[in-house]
């Protein structure tokens, strides 16, 4: 059973096996049976965090200009606030913004001239606007009751001045390629945007799914014909190298079921470099979050383009309105965190609600509330261990009843775990974890137990 892409956080079992992962028993990283009853629902750590570093990877393509301008209308109230109000008070922030265009080494293809290749963007793109004095926006605690913060305004004003990316970025979409850029070193401006004390959200708004390649002969426009090796020369190239469904026949039109990243794709770089990067920036990989705005990895469906037959395109997973399309490569990314995803479906026009859920579950993870984070059942079959990240764990036991002694109590907590599905909390009792060790707790998304 999946559970609803409109809810917090869900387990990452079927995707993350379809991208040469191991389904994880624990948030932390052990590894159990493909299919196994139990998910992950919980990774605990041991103390609060008080240092957030949020990355937003924006789609800078000729389709975003809504959904960008509701992302920044939306900010200060339904992430900022929320984020201070939800923590007893803004934790030490820093937020950095880029786009989803990179550079690409093909001769024909205009899409990429002076691409920002993950470059922090922090130069006024709103007229009359104040960007931060630094590559990111930062407001911190002075430790004497008040903020340091490099910006004038309020931080609303200040996404918003660096956030309008426009709409002149390429079609073919990279956020993950942009996002191991901005973070791997090789832009010398966006040095110390990283703290090792800080929770890494990376926040990936796209209308389309990730196309990132490593060999760019996929994007070639010469030879652009329908019975070419490649295709014409539109997204749809970024689906046929970049998935892989039951059929493998990726131009027939149908309905397209079993669809996972085609990890041994010619061309796309694989997920599973991007999750081992992004995991290995950090000493606990717990302390990396991601959160994603964008399509439902399905339904797919691959019907004839209405304005250039006989060519095939994904069909919108939208009812009206604007389009977006099936995001099986970011959907597997994000799944690959477990109790440390939050996904929002772009097709629903609400982003206040989305960043609104965004911000409670970044909130949850900063204050070490100890909330389950799954489409559980009312009386969900679960089980705990206590692990410390990368390396031993050990199994504690469930209380069998309130009041029991020596065990972790799982219960409903409407106080704390309110913005979850479940509302049900796992409390351990004093004594029963060591200092380094963080509460796991993995749950049977049905009513049966394994």
């Amino acid at each position: 059973m999946r559970p609803d892409r409109h809810r917090l956080l869900h387990g990452p079992v079927a995707v993350t096996a379809a991208i040469g992962l191991a389904a994880l028993a624990g948030c932390a990283g052990e590894t159990a049976s493909i299919g196994a009853a139990f998910v992950p629902v919980l990774d605990q750590p041991p103390e609060p965090i008080h240092a957030l570093d949020v990355l937003f990877v924006i789609d800078d393509s000729a389709s975003m200009q809504d959904q960008q301008d509701a992302l920044i209308a939306s900010a200060q109230q339904a992430l900022f606030d929320q984020l201070a109000t939800q923590t007893d008070g803004l934790p030490d922030l820093r937020v950095g913004v880029i786009s989803t265009t990179v550079s690409l080494d093909v001769d024909g293809l205009t899409c990429t001239d002076d691409a920002p290749d993950g470059q922090l963007r922090h130069t006024p793109r709103v007229e009359g606007c104040a960007a931060p004095r630094d590559p990111w926006i930062e407001d911190i605690d002075d430790g004497a009751g008040g903020r340091i913060r490099n910006y004038d305004g309020t931080l609303g004003d200040a996404f918003g001045c660096i956030a309008a990316l426009g709409t002149s970025g390429c079609g073919f979409e990279h956020p993950l390629e942009a996002m191991r850029r901005a973070l791997d070193g090789s832009q010398p401006g966006n040095a110390g945007f990283l703290r090792d004390d800080a929770l890494l959200l990376v926040v990936i708004l796209s209308d389309e799914d990730d196309c990132s390649a490593f060999d760019p002969a996929v994007f070639s426009p010469t030879d652009a014909s329908i019975d070419s090796p490649l295709g014409p020369l539109h997204s749809f190239r970024c689906f046929e190298f970049g998935v892989v469904c039951d059929d493998d026949d990726p131009r027939t039109p149908g309905g397209k079921d079993g669809c996972v990243p085609r990890e041994d794709s010619p061309f796309l770089s694989p997920v599973a470099g991007y999750v081992e990067f992004l995991r290995g920036l950090k000493a606990d990989p717990s302390m990396v979050m991601v959160a994603g705005i964008f399509g439902d990895a399905g339904p797919i469906e691959v019907m004839p383009d209405p304005t250039r037959a006989p060519e095939v395109t994904l069909a919108s997973l939208c009812p009206g309105g604007a389009d977006a399309y099936p995001a099986v490569r970011l959907d597997a990314f994000a799944e690959a965190f477990p109790c440390r995803y939050v996904l929002a479906p772009i097709c629903d026009a609400d982003m206040a609600a989305h960043l609104v859920r965004i911000a409670s579950t970044t909130a949850g993870v900063l204050a070490a509330r100890a909330c389950l984070l799954g489409d559980l059942p009312a009386s969900p079959s679960c089980r705990a261990s206590a692990e410390i990240p990368g390396g031993a764990r050990r199994g504690l036991a469930v209380c069998a009843h309130a009041g029991d002694a020596g065990c972790v109590t799982i219960a409903a907590d409407e106080a704390r775990c309110g913005y979850t599905p479940s509302r049900l909390a796992a409390d351990a009792p004093a004594g029963l974890l060591r200092a380094d060790e963080h509460l796991v707790v993995e749950c049977a998304l049905d009513d049966r137990a394994p």
